[in-house]
């Protein structure tokens, strides 16, 4: 021995006293909380590649659906719009803007629309409203007549 005591031995030690006591008693010895570090991170890392790939996985499936929606052109009104602000603080904002039609035959279909075709569009306009699955393709409104009343159906 050098003077020191044994090697390992945090007897004298403030906060060690005993062979389970102090700060890192829970743990049983720092051989134990080595261990769980490695754990710890894997399981971190597992999740949030889990979570990734969930989104992913989300995104595709709608886009794949989208893809294979029917193109459809179908005269609608106009019946709603909104806006959701996502962000901001001290981090980017950015804006979606959602447009909400109703079919004539009464079933409502709210689509994410781009700012300029949001800027186009009033409520309570009709016309034929072009869409594939959960993507807004176009808009055309009814042509009016000069007194403001519709001239019926425009479908192209």
């Amino acid at each position: 021995m050098d003077g020191f005591g044994v090697f390992g031995d945090m007897n004298g030690v403030p906060g060690f006293e005993g062979s389970q006591g102090g700060f890192f008693s829970g743990f049983g010895s720092f051989e134990m909380l080595s261990a769980w570090i490695p754990i710890m991170f894997g399981v971190v890392f597992v999740g949030i590649a889990g979570i990734i790939a969930y989104v992913i996985i989300s995104n595709l499936r709608t886009w794949s659906a989208n893809n294979a929606a029917a193109l459809l052109t179908l005269h609608s009104t106009i019946v709603a719009k909104r806006t959701q602000v996502r962000g901001g603080g001290n981090s980017r904002a950015s804006t979606h803007y959602y447009v909400t039609f109703e079919l004539d035959n009464g079933e409502r279909i709210e689509l994410l629309v781009g700012g300029s075709d949001y800027g186009a569009l009033v409520e309570r306009d009709q016309g034929m409203l072009t869409y594939q699955g959960s993507r807004f393709k176009h808009f055309e409104r009814d042509l009016q007549q000069q007194s403001g009343i519709s001239t019926g159906r425009f479908y192209t």
